[in-house]
């Protein structure tokens, strides 16, 4: 009876050594947000480059890479804030600020450190566990907005509202804001993966898996200040416009900000918890260089 092809193992009978590049991209969500703040999917890409030691079928692998992500958040409801005022008449009013679809965006770029520990299961196929620590090298986040204004008065049933510009109501409009958010100075990440091996020559190999990480955070000095700031809107009733408003009003990262004391609903409450934690999932792609000596001898089975 003649014999089948033999097929070769990973389980090499000598340790091999490695140089490996690895390219990933996915999605995440934040985990952190409450009642107030939903998060919606956001995007991933890493790289990454390490040394690996393979024997008998576990590998370990030890690098340097680097991660850019981008989070999004929408406020759940609109907002509404709230301050006693006089309108250019010397009347007493409720001069409200009334938001709608508020959207934040947040970027950033870290630099990491990759730690796997894995086992070929079959002979193209493979699962590992790991840790990778992030420290954040840039940051970034963008806040856009619907704002209108309007005042209550005590002696009116209904609001005054947007239509009104000499009296500072004016039309809903598009506000925006810019700016560096207070990150977590180093998280932690457990990872895991699981995935298909294959050979592309005789001493180059690629892994392709699909792999999950979260994201928490160990240090983190958290600031929290209000989530919009006003300090630089004109509040004079016979000198304020809808241009100051635009130009001057400013927003904080959601991440390190309470809801404004002024605020009809939450006051002063976090909009995000303490530890603000990130699950993120996606597709990875090592590609493995063998750089032992000499060929390796691998365990084969014939039948």
């Amino acid at each position: 009876m003649p014999l089948a092809p033999a097929s070769a193992q990973w389980h090499s009978e000598s340790t091999q050594h490695y140089i490996t590049a690895s390219l990933a991209g996915g999605s995440g969500l934040g985990t952190s947000c409450n009642e107030m703040i939903e998060s919606q999917l956001g995007g991933e890409g890493q790289v990454a480059l390490s040394y690996e030691l393979l024997h008998r079928g576990f590998f370990f692998s030890i690098g340097v890479g680097g991660d850019y992500r981008l989070s999004r958040y929408q406020m759940a409801n609109d907002m509404v804030h709230s301050f006693a005022r006089q309108d250019r008449d010397g009347h007493d009013i409720s001069y409200r600020y009334v938001y709608s679809d508020y959207k934040e965006k947040q970027h950033i770029a870290c630099v990491t450190v990759p730690l796997f520990f894995g086992y070929y299961i079959t002979d193209n196929v493979y699962a590992s566990l790991g840790v990778k620590a992030s420290i954040p090298l840039w940051n970034r986040y963008t806040t856009q907005t619907l704002l209108y204004t309007e005042g209550e008065y005590p002696n009116l049933i209904d609001f005054v509202s947007r239509n009104v510009p000499s009296y500072g109501f004016y039309p809903t409009m598009e506000c925006s804001g810019v700016g560096i958010y207070n990150a977590p100075t180093l998280s932690v990440s457990p990872m895991a993966e699981v995935g298909a091996a294959f050979e592309l020559s005789r001493r180059v190999s690629c892994r392709l898996g699909l792999y999950v990480e979260y994201a928490i955070p160990v240090i983190w000095t958290n600031n929290l200040t209000e989530l919009v700031d006003y300090s630089g809107v004109d509040a004079n009733p016979l000198t304020q416009s809808q241009e100051n408003l635009q130009n001057s009003i400013m927003f904080h990262s959601v991440m390190n900000s309470q809801m404004n004391a002024a605020a009809t609903a939450y006051a002063g409450q976090n909009l995000f918890t303490d530890m603000s934690q990130y699950l993120s999932f996606g597709i990875r792609a090592t590609f493995r260089f063998n750089i032992a000596h000499g060929s390796s001898k691998c365990m084969c089975l014939k039948d």
